[in-house]
């Protein structure tokens, strides 16, 4: 199986394994086969599929690694893995669907034709929670992604890219060519079991419908807003979400990690008041966030010195010369867990204040105070450099991009996008060398990918980033400069230097 594998670094602390088998008809079966192998191997890390890619995140690459890799997907075998058959129905009215048949030469007639009439089968899980990756779709309908993605496809679009076709869960950012929607299909619903309606193996056929017979879209849920020790939201920015350390080893089923975009502030803001530095506080970005007691509390903001707030006090986070802060209260914000984790998913409604952005009358519950230890000192900041300097390591796709890419990544000044959130930030500067269209399969992401469009824009994975994607990543970000980039401002200048 390993004729044609090779192992490479993926940043710090993730191993990328292309098993070579990218036109394989097996390919699936091999993969998954290998995926398998290496989660016996490495049964500690988190191992994520792509097209004939896996990745094993949270561990270093190194000689021995290489070489415990390449002995387990070598004597990895696999069967046909088999499944459900899942009937999609479909309003074709998508916004791309013109442009798709005219790409083809035909109408918008034998585009949906083409889609519904054949059966795919689900080949991973990835990009986001309960997307399927459907192939592979008629060989008339394959077409690149398109050069710059969207900054949002609605949820219950269908899209096709390259040789696959899927269902857009949530709303969230996407370069797929869009035909249609699938109004109401839960695709991802943390309260049944398993979350995920997809599976490898599963099969998926479209149904052509009208708009009379769709299905209804899903009703909000409401969070409950009784606690007795809380924070009562009486003013918030656009996105000011609560965020823990995040959901450790959940790639692999399509979560992200989510949890803080600048960590060391994060941690720093929860020390300060007693807590671990995972616990749950709140990210306040872009905008001031104020709150107003309920019970006694002890907050910090960015680990300044603890100030204690009075039954009906109010508290005033101004907006600062960072792009992001953190309030954190002795004995942590106690919003229930969901899969793992306090942190709020927006993309995925998972998590936090019923899964959305904090809002004017939330009632926000705090935790126990007694659980909390001494408070550590307070805390200060590094001073910001006029230009930041984010250290990064080559990415896995080097081969993917003319020669001199990364040599314009490094050489370059880039200023933050106003277009940028959790999920990634886009830079705006010099664009980075492309020269093939993005036909490639998709392949797992981590938090710090710079990922690279065909426009030539880079993006910066976040910590809401997709768990899979389609184009090149030229470089990773380091851990220890992810903070430094999450609190530059939209328009202030960065440059890239490769770490030592």
């Amino acid at each position: 199986m390993s004729g044609g594998t090779s192992v490479l670094s993926y940043g710090e602390s993730a191993v990328y394994v292309d098993l070579g088998v990218e036109n394989a008809p097996d390919r699936a079966t091999r993969t998954h086969a290998a995926a398998r192998a290496l989660r016996e191997v490495f049964p500690g890390s988190d191992v994520v599929v792509g097209g004939g890619v896996v990745v094993v995140a949270n561990l270093a690459c190194s000689d021995e690694v290489v070489r415990t890799i390449t002995a387990a997907v070598s004597g990895a075998a696999g069967s046909d893995v088999s499944g459900r058959t899942h009937v999609i129905p479909v309003v074709y009215d998508g916004p791309d669907l013109e442009s798709v048949a005219g790409a083809l030469g035909g109408s918008t007639e034998a585009v949906v034709r083409l889609h519904a009439e054949r059966e795919v089968t689900v080949e991973l899980v990835g990009f986001l929670p309960g997307f399927g990756y459907c192939g592979p779709i008629d060989p008339r309908l394959v077409l690149p992604r398109r050069g710059s993605p969207r900054p949002r496809v609605p949820a219950g679009s269908v899209g096709i890219a390259g040789t696959f076709t899927g269902i857009y869960p949530f709303d969230s950012p996407g370069g797929w060519n869009l035909l249609g929607r699938a109004p109401g299909v839960s695709l991802f619903d943390p309260g049944r079991d398993p979350p995920i309606l997809f599976s490898p193996g599963d099969r998926v056929r479209f149904e052509p419908v009208s708009e009379a017979e769709a299905a209804p879209a899903r009703k909000e849920i409401v969070p409950n807003e009784q606690s007795t020790r809380a924070l009562v939201v009486e003013a918030a920015p656009a996105c000011a979400t609560v965020q823990d350390g995040g959901r450790a080893g959940q790639l692999a089923r399509g979560l992200p990690p989510s949890g803080p975009l600048d960590p060391q502030t994060h941690a720093a803001a929860n020390e300060a008041v007693g807590n671990t530095p995972n616990a749950a506080a709140i990210e306040v970005p872009l905008g001031a966030l104020v709150v107003r007691a309920r019970g006694d509390v002890c907050i910090s903001v960015d680990g300044a010195a603890p100030v204690r707030l009075a039954d009906g006090e109010s508290f005033r986070v101004e907006e600062g010369p960072r792009a992001v802060r953190y309030l954190a209260v002795r004995g942590g914000i106690d919003v229930p867990m969901a899969l793992g984790a306090r942190a709020t998913l927006l993309v995925a409604r998972l998590g936090g204040a019923a899964g959305r952005a904090l809002r004017r009358r939330d009632v926000v519950p705090v935790g126990d105070p007694d659980t909390a230890t001494q408070p550590s000192r307070p805390s200060t900041l590094p001073a910001e450099n006029e230009i930041a300097t984010i250290v990064i390591d080559e990415g896995p796709h080097r081969n993917r991009f003319p020669a001199d890419a990364l040599d314009v990544l490094l050489s370059s000044t880039f200023t933050i996008s106003r277009l940028g959130d959790r999920v990634g930030q886009r830079l705006e500067g010099p664009k980075i060398p492309r020269d093939r269209p993005d036909l490639a399969l998709p392949v797992p992401m981590l938090r710090g990918a710079v990922q690279v469009t065909t426009d030539g824009t880079p993006i910066v994975l976040g910590p809401d980033h997709p768990t899979t994607g389609g184009y090149p990543v030229l470089a990773v970000v380091r851990r220890s400069s992810l903070g430094a980039l999450a609190r530059r401002r939209p328009g202030e200048p960065l440059r890239f230097v490769r770490g030592g």
